[in-house]
C-alpha cells in the first residue's frame, strides 16, 4: 500500500492506495512553523490505525511550511516514528500544486487559500520563488489577508449598513467588542471571513474590496514572474476564479488552470 498526502495548514487530505481500492481520510492541517508537532503525530496515528495492518511501503508527503532541510527533517522523522522501514518522500505543497497542475508543463503555480504562496515552475522543478512572508509580513491574495481588508474596513466603518449588521450577526462582533482580533490563533478565524466575503460578493463595496485585494496580489507577485501563464490552487482560488480572471486580463495574465484540492491529480500523478 502506498499513501499520497496533502496537508495544508488548514486542512489534511490521505489517500491509501492499494492494487484495488483507494481510501480517503481527512484530517485538520499542520505547518511546522504553527503547530506543534504532536498534531502531526495525532494524524498520523489516525492514518495508522486506518490502515487495518496493510503493509505500506512508502509515503510522499506534501505538506505547508516545508520550505528547507530543517522542516522537511522534522516531518520525515516523524512519519518514520509510525511507519518506520519505508520509502518516505517529503516535499513543499506548492510543488504539490504545481504537479497537480502542471503535470510537465511551465508557468506561474500559485496557492491561495488561508495563506498564499507562489512559484515559476519549468514543468519539472520550481525555479523561482518570491517568498510569501506569512500572514504578518505577506499573503498577498490569500484568505487571511482578504479577511483582513474586509474587518478592517468595517471597524472604520466603510460598509453600508446592511453589510455590517449581517456580518454582526453572523459572527457576533461588535465594533466596540473585537478583542477576538487579538487572541492566540485569530488569524484562522479572520481568513474565515473571506466566506462571508463570497456570500455577499455582489454588494458594490465588497466587490470593490475583492477586486482590490486581487490588484494587488497581482502588482506585488503574479506580475513580478517571467510569465504570462498562471496556474492557481486552493479556496481562495477556487471560489473566486471570476474576479481573478477579471483583474488577470487586466495584467495580460492568462489563467489556465484552477482547482479547489490537489489532492485526486497528484494520485494521478503518482499512480500512472
Amino acid at each position: 500500500m502506498e499513501i499520497i498526502a496533502d496537508v495544508g495548514g488548514t486542512k489534511g487530505r490521505w489517500v491509501l492506495i492499494n492494487k484495488t481500492t483507494i481510501n480517503k481520510i481527512e484530517t485538520s492541517g499542520f505547518n511546522p512553523y504553527s503547530h506543534k508537532i504532536s498534531s502531526l503525530n495525532h494524524h498520523l496515528d489516525t492514518i495508522k490505525s486506518t490502515n487495518n495492518d496493510e503493509k505500506i511501503s512508502k509515503i510522499t508527503y506534501y505538506g505547508s511550511g516545508i520550505n528547507n532541510n530543517e522542516m522537511t527533517d522534522i516531518v520525515k522523522k516523524s512519519i518514520d516514528v509510525y511507519f518506520p522501514g519505508i520509502e518516505i518522500n517529503v516535499f513543499s505543497d506548492l510543488l504539490g500544486s504545481c504537479r497537480a497542475l502542471c503535470d510537465k508543463k511551465n508557468g506561474i503555480v500559485s496557492i491561495l487559500g488561508t495563506g498564499s504562496n507562489s512559484c515559476y515552475y519549468d514543468g519539472d522543478n520550481i525555479n523561482m520563488q518570491i517568498n510569501s512572508l506569512g500572514y504578518l509580513l505577506g499573503d498577498e491574495g490569500s484568505g487571511y489577508a482578504l479577511g483582513r481588508s474586509f474587518l478592517k474596513k468595517y471597524l472604520r466603518g466603510e460598509f453600508n449598513e446592511q453589510i455590517s449588521k449581517s456580518f454582526e450577526d453572523e459572527y457576533d462582533l461588535r465594533k466596540d467588542n473585537f478583542k477576538i482580533v487579538y487572541e492566540k490563533n485569530s488569524h484562522r478565524w479572520i481568513s474565515r471571513i473571506s466566506e462571508f466575503i463570497y456570500k455577499n460578493k455582489e454588494d458594490k463595496l465588497v466587490k470593490d474590496l475583492i477586486t482590490d485585494h486581487f490588484n494587488y496580489y497581482f502588482s506585488e507577485i503574479i506580475s513580478k514572474y517571467n510569465s504570462k501563464n498562471l496556474y492557481l490552487s486552493g479556496s481562495i482560488a477556487y471560489f473566486f476564479e471570476r474576479h481573478l480572471r477579471d483583474v488577470s486580463n487586466k495584467f495580460k495574465i492568462n489563467v489556465i488552470k484552477v482547482i479547489r484540492d490537489p489532492i485526486n491529480h497528484l494520485v494521478k500523478f503518482h499512480v500512472k
